[in-house]
């Protein structure tokens, strides 16, 4: 989960006009007269930060909307910003999700019901296989919406953490949302995580990063290769790292900063610091006797 610059690359109205005027794809001329009512639905979109409880759909004459949905699949010249996009995403964790892969665009309208957004820049988001798990939900009940990478500004907090009980070789984990209830965007944020996050592997990822630093510490930070001398130090290490993990991925909700965060709450943090302290424990050794 991310905030990201819109494409500034992307000139979706220009494109349009290039569109209606290409004698070769299957859209001419029929596009032509169409180019007013689909850049309206852009500005209209735009207007409304892509917000999907405002964002008004664009009824469009069913040859039209079948032969953009074809444009997205197979794009002309006149849509290299639609690969550009895919291959810019390459780098970073998923702006929807959180997860370390990427390279593929989700429609965040879905052009099976918004075919008038198939290929609108600003409704093609950098994503991974989250999309599909996430469906066409798009809202709930008031205030309930999938969040925008390109529009939702609150992607720039830290939005959730993991939460860990019953602390052992095998806890509990849980995400624990952060935003308080008042916050204007609560609503939006729990939504998103609860239909898009928690639909991921997250939980599986989460849960193999606990195991494996109770057998090899520095894995989670690599300062813990040796005990921390006091229960601040330990913090400190381990914010220290939370702070680079934000810094390398461009975000303070991918997963690795999710669990990092969580073990900075109080009772994993005094947990964590007696098995450190753990007698016979060798430097970069298990935490919990018997683990191997």
């Amino acid at each position: 989960m991310n905030r990201l610059d819109p494409p500034d690359y992307c000139d979706d109205d220009a494109a349009l006009d290039a569109l209606k005027l290409n004698k070769r794809l299957k859209c001419y001329p029929a596009l032509g007269p169409q180019v007013p009512a689909i850049k309206g639905a852009y500005a209209q979109y735009a207007a409304a930060s892509g917000n999907a409880h405002i964002v008004a759909n664009v009824a469009l004459p069913d040859p039209i909307e079948a032969q953009l949905k074809a444009l997205y699949a197979s794009p002309s010249k006149e849509l290299r910003h639609i690969n550009r996009i895919r291959e810019d995403s390459d780098a970073n964790c998923c702006p929807m999700c959180g997860s370390f892969h990427s390279g593929t665009l989700d429609h965040l309208l879905p052009k099976s019901d918004y075919p008038v957004f198939a290929i609108f820049g600003r409704n093609l988001v950098p994503a991974c296989k989250c999309n599909s798990k996430r469906s066409d939900r798009l809202t709930g009940g008031a205030g309930e919406r999938i969040l925008h990478p390109y529009f939702d500004d609150v992607l720039r907090e830290r939005l959730f953490t993991a939460h860990f009980e019953d602390l052992g070789p095998v806890p509990r984990i849980t995400l624990r949302p952060l935003l308080g209830t008042t916050h204007p965007q609560a609503a939006a944020v729990l939504f998103h995580i609860a239909n898009v996050v928690e639909r991921t592997s997250i939980l599986r990822h989460l849960r193999a990063n606990w195991a494996k630093m109770l057998r090899r510490p520095s894995i989670a930070a690599a300062e813990l290769c040796t005990a921390p001398t006091s229960r601040k130090t330990l913090a400190d290490i381990i914010t220290f790292e939370l702070d680079r993990q934000d810094v390398t991925h461009a975000s303070r909700n991918n997963w690795q900063s999710a669990f990092l965060a969580g073990l900075l709450d109080d009772p994993v943090l005094d947990w964590l610091f007696i098995a450190f302290g753990r007698p016979g424990r060798e430097p970069d050794g298990p935490l919990i006797d018997g683990i191997v």
